[in-house]
C-alpha cells in the first residue's frame, strides 16, 4: 500500500492525507484508523479523488479523519499517536514526508517549550485585539527578507509581501525547469486537451474561453527575495504557443505594465486583491461581452479592512494584508435581481466538487456563464475573487471548483459560454477533460 498522513489539524483533531491500494479492486474498501498507545481513535475511509494522483491512480484516494481524543505534534513524533492502512488482512502505517515530518517535529519542540502548535497566538489573543485590528490599528515591523516560514514553504519578500516557494507542487522547481522533451511533451497533452475542450464545447453549441493564471513569484518578482527572471517555462510554451488563439486570455498580459498605487496580490496570500482581479475580470470581459469593460474598469476602490492571508498560517504570526476594496454602491446598479441559488460544499470537506451559482435579473451581460477553476474564483464573497465580479455582472453565473471540464454538468445547465482556469503551479500535471 502506498500513502501519507499530509497534514495534522491539532485543533480539530483532524488528519488528512491519501492512500492507495493497488491489490484492492476498490480502493474506498481500504480502511484508514488512527490509533492511540494502541486504541482506535477514529476511522474512515478513502472518499475524493485528487488530481496530484492522477499518476498513481484515478480512484478515490483522498481522506480526512477525525479523531475523538486530542492528540499533539509530540503524540506523533513519540509513535503513541499512529495513521494506519487496513485492506484485506494487511496493515501499513502511514508516515509524513521529509518535509512534512521536519515540520512535526519542529511543532514538537514548541510544545515541550510550552509554544501552541498551530500559532504563537492563542483565539483568546486574537480576540483581545481583534478592535485593535478593526480600527486599523497596526504596527509595521521590520523583517529580514528571505526568512523563511516555520514549514520551509514560504518566505518573507519586501515591501511586506509573503511569497510561496514549496508545498505540494514544488514552486521554485518550476522555474528551474529545463525545456526538454518532457516539458515540451507535457505541453503538447495540454494543447490537446484544450482543443479538446474547444470542440466539446463548440458541440454543445457554446463558446470556450481558457485562462492561465500566473504566480505571486511571477507577478511580483521584483519584490520576491529570489532569483526569478520571468515567468515558468511551461507557462511561457504555452503562452507562446496560444499566443493567437482566439480563445485563450493571457494571465500574464494583465500585469506586465502595471501602474496602480495597489498591487494586484495581497501581502499575505498567494491570491488577487481587489484590483488584481479587476484587472484580471477585465482581460477575460474583452474575450467574453467587450460591453463589459467599461464597468469593470470604472469600479472605483477605496474602502479599506485587514486580514490575515492563506500565507500567515505558515509563518506562525499574525501577519495581515491590507484590503482595499470597492463599497457596496460601486456596482449597486447591477446588485437588485443578484440571488445565490446554490452553494455546495462536498462532505468531504474539500475544496473540489464546491458550486456556486447566481442569477441576475439586472446584470448588463445577458450570458449565462459556466466555469471550471478554482480558489481565484473562489466563493465570490469578495472583490478579490473572480466570481464576485462575474455574478454581479452576468445574468447566469456558475462555477464549479475543480481542474477538469465535467460535460455532464455543462450539459445540464447549457451555458453560453465556458471558462477554464487553472494557475501557473498546476501545469506540471496536465488536466483529464
Amino acid at each position: 500500500m502506498q500513502g501519507y498522513a499530509e497534514r495534522f489539524d491539532f485543533e480539530r483533531q483532524i488528519i488528512r492525507g491519501w492512500v492507495f491500494d493497488p491489490e484492492a479492486a476498490d480502493n474506498r474498501d481500504v480502511r484508514v484508523v488512527a490509533t492511540f498507545d494502541g486504541e482506535i481513535v477514529g476511522e474512515t475511509r478513502p472518499s475524493a479523488t485528487r488530481g496530484d494522483l492522477q499518476k498513481i491512480t484515478t480512484q478515490d484516494a483522498w481522506f480526512s479523519l477525525e479523531c475523538s481524543r486530542r492528540f499533539t505534534a509530540l503524540d506523533v513524533v513519540s509513535g503513541r499517536f499512529l495513521v494506519k492502512a487496513l485492506s484485506d488482512g494487511r496493515e501499513a502505517a502511514l508516515s509524513l514526508g521529509a518535509e512534512g515530518l521536519a515540520t512535526l517535529r519542529k511543532t514538537a519542540v514548541e510544545e515541550l517549550n510550552g509554544v501552541s502548535s498551530t500559532t504563537l497566538w492563542s483565539p483568546e489573543d486574537r480576540n483581545a485585539v481583534k478592535h485593535q485590528v478593526e480600527a486599523g490599528n497596526l504596527s509595521p515591523m521590520l523583517m529580514p527578507a528571505g526568512l523563511p516560514s516555520m514549514d520551509g514553504s514560504a518566505v518573507i519578500g519586501l515591501r511586506g509581501h509573503l511569497f510561496l516557494t514549496g508545498g505540494t507542487n514544488s514552486l521554485l522547481s518550476l522555474y528551474d525547469e529545463p525545456v526538454d522533451d518532457a516539458l515540451l511533451s507535457r505541453v503538447d497533452q495540454w494543447m490537446d486537451v484544450l482543443a479538446q475542450r474547444g470542440e466539446g464545447c463548440e458541440a454543445r453549441g457554446a463558446r470556450f474561453v481558457q485562462t492561465i493564471i500566473p504566480e505571486k513569484l511571477t507577478v511580483l518578482r521584483e519584490d520576491a527575495p529570489l532569483d526569478i527572471d520571468g515567468p515558468s517555462p511551461v507557462l511561457l510554451e504555452i503562452e507562446s504557443r496560444l499566443r493567437d488563439a482566439d480563445f485563450y486570455v493571457s494571465g500574464l498580459a494583465p500585469f506586465e505594465e502595471w501602474n496602480e498605487v495597489d498591487d494586484p496580490f495581497l501581502m499575505t496570500d498567494t491570491h488577487f486583491s481587489a484590483v488584481g482581479a479587476q484587472r484580471m475580470f477585465s482581460a477575460l470581459a474583452a474575450q467574453i461581452d467587450p460591453q463589459l469593460v467599461p464597468l469593470v474598469d470604472g469600479v472605483r476602490m477605496y474602502q479599506f479592512r485587514h486580514a490575515v492571508g492563506d500565507l500567515t498560517g505558515r509563518f506562525r504570526l499574525p501577519f495581515y494584508s491590507r484590503i482595499v476594496e470597492p463599497s457596496a454602491d460601486e456596482l449597486a446598479a447591477y446588485a437588485g435581481g443578484l440571488t445565490m441559488v446554490e452553494k455546495h460544499f462536498p462532505a468531504d470537506g474539500g475544496m473540489r466538487g464546491r458550486r456556486f451559482r447566481w442569477t441576475n435579473s439586472t446584470a448588463p451581460s445577458p450570458l449565462k456563464v459556466l466555469v471550471f477553476g478554482n480558489s481565484f474564483f473562489g466563493t465570490g464573497d469578495f472583490a478579490g475573487y473572480l466570481s464576485w465580479w462575474g455574478k454581479h455582472l452576468f445574468r447566469e453565473f456558475h462555477f464549479h471548483w475543480g481542474p477538469d471540464i465535467d460535460w455532464d454538468l455543462m450539459d445540464e445547465l447549457k451555458p453560453d459560454l465556458v471558462v477554464g482556469q487553472t494557475v501557473e503551479r498546476f501545469l506540471n500535471r496536465v488536466a483529464a477533460s
